[in-house]
């Protein structure tokens, strides 16, 4: 899979400017859906490799049991320090349950962002183990910086040309 843009930006910039407000944020207005529509819930998140997102919430949270019931969700980003203009990252995507060691690997990451904010993420992986623990595998953003394009730049993935090969093989 490759990501691809609606914007005259070079890629690697406006993807450098995503991976910075989710190294620089630790907290996103997340969206799931239930019976009644759309649930918003503020959430603390770890980034993990290629933007994506992990989340370790209690078992009995009602966005955990909306993301187990239907996976499709979003994660909504705005600085704390939006430098006097509007700046914000809005990812979206289905969200999996990691096993083993991605698992292990998505605990870890969060535990190690949370450790100075969560008691139980100081208290170090082990309190955490009995979390519910997903990960938000984004296929699109939606990127808000005046400074650096008026209006939305949209990045999306799709899947690459050897994908495609080996989907019509």
């Amino acid at each position: 899979m490759e990501w691809n843009t609606d914007s005259a930006l070079e890629l690697s910039t406006i993807m450098e400017r995503v991976t910075t407000i989710l190294d620089e944020d630790d907290m996103c207005v997340l969206g799931t859906v239930e019976e009644q529509g759309p649930r918003l819930t503020p959430c603390f998140f770890a980034p993990l490799g290629d933007h994506r997102l992990a989340f370790v919430s209690s078992k009995g949270a009602r966005h955990v049991a909306n993301a187990q019931a239907d996976p499709r969700c979003s994660a909504l980003v705005v600085p704390r320090r939006p430098q006097g203009r509007p700046v914000s990252v809005h990812l979206s995507g289905p969200v999996t349950r990691p096993r083993g060691g991605s698992r292990l690997a998505a605990i870890t990451a969060y535990a190690a962002r949370m450790s100075g904010r969560l008691s139980s993420a100081a208290n170090g992986v082990h309190d955490l183990l009995d979390k519910r623990v997903f990960v938000l595998e984004t296929e699109r953003i939606e990127l808000v910086d005046t400074r650096l394009q008026r209006g939305t730049i949209r990045v999306e993935r799709t899947p690459s040309s050897s994908t495609l090969r080996e989907q019509v093989a």
